[in-house]
Protein backbone atom coordinates (compact mmCIF):
# COMPACT_ATOMS: atom_id res chain seq x y z
CA UNK A 1 0.00 0.00 0.00
CA UNK A 2 2.49 2.31 0.63
CA UNK A 3 4.40 1.53 -2.68
CA UNK A 4 1.10 3.02 -4.23
CA UNK A 5 0.81 6.13 -2.34
CA UNK A 6 4.61 6.56 -3.00
CA UNK A 7 3.88 6.13 -6.62
CA UNK A 8 0.76 8.14 -6.95
CA UNK A 9 2.51 11.45 -5.03
CA UNK A 10 5.69 10.97 -7.57
CA UNK A 11 3.26 11.39 -10.38
CA UNK A 12 1.77 13.82 -9.08
CA UNK A 13 5.13 15.84 -7.87
CA UNK A 14 6.42 15.52 -11.69
CA UNK A 15 3.07 16.85 -13.41
CA UNK A 16 3.06 19.74 -11.43
CA UNK A 17 7.01 20.54 -11.52
CA UNK A 18 5.89 22.91 -14.60
CA UNK A 19 3.59 25.03 -12.85
CA UNK A 20 5.42 27.74 -10.75
CA UNK A 21 7.74 28.56 -13.91
CA UNK A 22 8.70 32.20 -14.27
CA UNK A 23 5.87 34.22 -15.62
CA UNK A 24 8.25 36.06 -18.14
CA UNK A 25 7.88 34.62 -22.02
CA UNK A 26 11.07 34.42 -24.21
CA UNK A 27 10.61 35.92 -27.20
CA UNK A 28 13.16 33.63 -28.98
CA UNK A 29 11.51 34.15 -32.66
CA UNK A 30 9.85 36.83 -34.58
CA UNK A 31 7.95 36.36 -37.70
CA UNK A 32 9.33 37.41 -40.94
CA UNK A 33 8.07 40.93 -42.29
CA UNK A 34 6.78 41.25 -46.11
CA UNK A 35 8.43 44.43 -45.87
CA UNK A 36 11.53 46.19 -43.86
CA UNK A 37 10.59 48.70 -41.71
CA UNK A 38 12.44 50.61 -38.99
CA UNK A 39 10.80 52.33 -36.49
CA UNK A 40 11.90 54.41 -33.14
CA UNK A 41 9.07 52.77 -30.78
CA UNK A 42 8.06 53.91 -26.93
CA UNK A 43 6.16 51.72 -24.39
CA UNK A 44 3.93 53.20 -21.22
CA UNK A 45 7.13 53.14 -19.06
CA UNK A 46 8.89 55.64 -21.41
CA UNK A 47 11.47 52.78 -22.09
CA UNK A 48 12.60 53.39 -26.09
CA UNK A 49 13.54 50.33 -28.64
CA UNK A 50 14.89 51.41 -32.29
CA UNK A 51 12.98 48.34 -34.25
CA UNK A 52 13.96 47.01 -37.18
CA UNK A 53 11.52 44.31 -39.33
CA UNK A 54 8.71 45.45 -37.44
CA UNK A 55 5.46 44.16 -38.46
CA UNK A 56 2.52 42.56 -36.78
CA UNK A 57 2.62 38.65 -37.30
CA UNK A 58 4.66 39.42 -40.30
CA UNK A 59 2.55 41.87 -42.09
CA UNK A 60 3.14 45.81 -42.48
CA UNK A 61 -0.46 47.00 -42.37
CA UNK A 62 -2.18 48.26 -39.23
CA UNK A 63 -5.41 46.81 -38.43
CA UNK A 64 -7.77 49.33 -37.77
CA UNK A 65 -11.51 50.08 -36.78
CA UNK A 66 -13.56 52.91 -37.67
CA UNK A 67 -17.08 52.71 -36.90
CA UNK A 68 -17.79 49.40 -38.24
CA UNK A 69 -15.60 49.18 -41.05
CA UNK A 70 -12.10 47.19 -40.29
CA UNK A 71 -8.84 48.37 -42.44
CA UNK A 72 -5.60 47.75 -43.20
CA UNK A 73 -3.27 51.07 -42.91
CA UNK A 74 -0.15 50.33 -44.73
CA UNK A 75 3.26 51.13 -42.92
CA UNK A 76 4.77 53.07 -45.53
CA UNK A 77 2.38 55.65 -45.29
CA UNK A 78 2.11 55.93 -41.28
CA UNK A 79 4.61 58.63 -40.22
CA UNK A 80 3.80 58.10 -36.36
CA UNK A 81 1.10 56.19 -34.28
CA UNK A 82 0.29 57.72 -31.02
CA UNK A 83 -1.56 55.29 -28.51
CA UNK A 84 -4.47 56.02 -26.04
CA UNK A 85 -5.76 53.10 -23.76
CA UNK A 86 -9.42 53.97 -23.36
CA UNK A 87 -11.38 50.57 -21.75
CA UNK A 88 -11.22 47.98 -24.03
CA UNK A 89 -9.61 49.51 -26.85
CA UNK A 90 -6.81 52.03 -28.02
CA UNK A 91 -7.63 54.94 -29.91
CA UNK A 92 -4.59 55.08 -32.24
CA UNK A 93 -4.21 59.02 -33.63
CA UNK A 94 -2.00 58.43 -37.08
CA UNK A 95 -0.51 61.07 -38.62
CA UNK A 96 0.21 60.27 -42.02
CA UNK A 97 3.70 60.98 -44.09
CA UNK A 98 1.26 63.84 -46.22
CA UNK A 99 0.89 65.55 -42.48
CA UNK A 100 -3.09 64.64 -42.79
CA UNK A 101 -3.88 63.31 -39.36
CA UNK A 102 -6.95 60.81 -38.16
CA UNK A 103 -8.20 58.55 -35.75
CA UNK A 104 -8.76 54.56 -35.46
CA UNK A 105 -9.64 52.29 -32.97
CA UNK A 106 -7.43 49.41 -33.00
CA UNK A 107 -7.51 46.06 -31.06
CA UNK A 108 -5.28 46.17 -27.57
CA UNK A 109 -4.14 42.45 -27.97
CA UNK A 110 -2.69 43.29 -31.82
CA UNK A 111 1.14 42.81 -31.16
CA UNK A 112 3.83 44.52 -32.65
CA UNK A 113 7.38 42.53 -33.32
CA UNK A 114 10.56 43.54 -34.51
CA UNK A 115 14.27 43.14 -33.95
CA UNK A 116 16.49 45.62 -32.23
CA UNK A 117 20.24 45.34 -31.94
CA UNK A 118 20.49 43.51 -28.67
CA UNK A 119 17.31 41.15 -29.45
CA UNK A 120 13.80 40.11 -30.39
CA UNK A 121 10.58 42.04 -28.69
CA UNK A 122 7.43 41.52 -28.58
CA UNK A 123 4.51 44.24 -27.15
CA UNK A 124 1.01 44.52 -27.15
CA UNK A 125 -0.95 47.88 -28.54
CA UNK A 126 -2.02 48.67 -25.05
CA UNK A 127 1.71 48.48 -24.15
CA UNK A 128 2.79 51.19 -26.71
CA UNK A 129 3.07 55.08 -26.51
CA UNK A 130 4.05 56.01 -29.83
CA UNK A 131 5.80 54.53 -32.90
CA UNK A 132 7.55 56.80 -35.43
CA UNK A 133 8.91 55.63 -38.40
CA UNK A 134 11.82 56.42 -39.01
CA UNK A 135 11.64 54.90 -42.98
CA UNK A 136 8.77 57.58 -43.80
CA UNK A 137 10.51 60.51 -42.03
CA UNK A 138 12.67 61.73 -44.81
CA UNK A 139 9.85 60.99 -48.29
Amino acid sequence: MRKIQFFILLIFSILNLGMGGNSQEIVSKIPEPDRIFTAMIIDLDNTSYEVQKLSIDGLTFLPVQMGRAQAGIDFKSIKKISFYLQDDKVLGRIEFDDNFKKEFYLDPQVTFFGQTKWGKIKLKCKDIKEIEFMDNLHK
